[in-house]
């Protein structure tokens, strides 16, 4: 049986790897935030911020961005001063980011089928690393880095690198994100078929041609692999 993409390319951290859950366990340990726990929340929604601030400037390593979001997130909300010590600590600690409990199984079945890539904002080692670490025995056929492309999205040249080492119309690729924001505007705009997972009870995009859309990526894959 045919299947309706030729290849399927995956957002990363927020898709596929619990970040929010990854951000708040690294947090949790840190001396300068002891009593503001109940603050986290807070802090992550600001970091978000702050991290897009810093990438629409002149492109700098993720781990960069990391530390320097957090610094700040804690200055905004709290006024407090993480030691740069936690600031390396923030950043390092996303390798250790859990990954959703559907992700591995639902990818190593989609990539027995089908071409699978990872596009992602984090260094290039980070990725490969974290693909290796929580998606072992899965065949990536493509990964796409902000460092390779020096560039973060929502701008366009994740996708544009992916297509020229795929080879294939934009439209035979399914890229499937959690966020509009960051993802699906953007594929859009280049002609990808687009999936749409609902973490963090996300509501789906209702002017968006979202061609397949589910719960988790278990459930996707089962849309992606058996066609109406």
């Amino acid at each position: 049986m045919k299947l309706p993409y030729d290849a399927v390319t995956f957002d990363c951290f927020g898709t596929l790897v619990d970040w929010k859950l990854g951000q708040e366990r690294v947090l949790e340990q840190f001396p300068s935030l002891r009593g503001q726990e109940s603050s986290i929340g807070a802090l992550i929604e600001a970091r978000g911020v702050a991290e897009r601030e810093l990438e629409s400037g002149p492109w700098m390593p993720y781990q960069e961005v990391l530390a320097e979001s957090i610094g700040l997130a804690c200055e905004r909300v709290l006024e407090v001063e993480l030691t740069p010590a936690e600031k390396r600590a923030f950043a390092a600690g996303q390798l250790g980011w859990p990954t959703f409990p559907d992700s591995q199984p639902a990818l190593a079945r989609l990539a027995a089928a089908v071409p699978i890539g990872l596009l992602s904002n984090c260094d290039a080692q980070t990725l490969r690393l974290a693909a290796h670490k929580h998606f072992r025995g899965v065949p990536v056929a493509l990964f796409v880095s902000s460092e390779e492309v020096r560039s973060y999205k929502p701008a366009h040249s994740h996708w544009g690198a992916a297509l020229a080492a795929l080879g294939m119309p934009a439209e035979r690729v399914l890229h499937v994100s959690f966020t509009r924001e960051y993802d699906l505007d953007s594929a859009h705009q280049l002609g990808f078929s687009l999936g749409f997972v609902a973490r963090y009870k996300t509501a789906q995009p209702v002017d968006l041609p979202i061609a397949v859309a589910a719960a988790d990526v278990a459930g996707l894959v089962q849309k992606i692999l058996t066609p109406a």
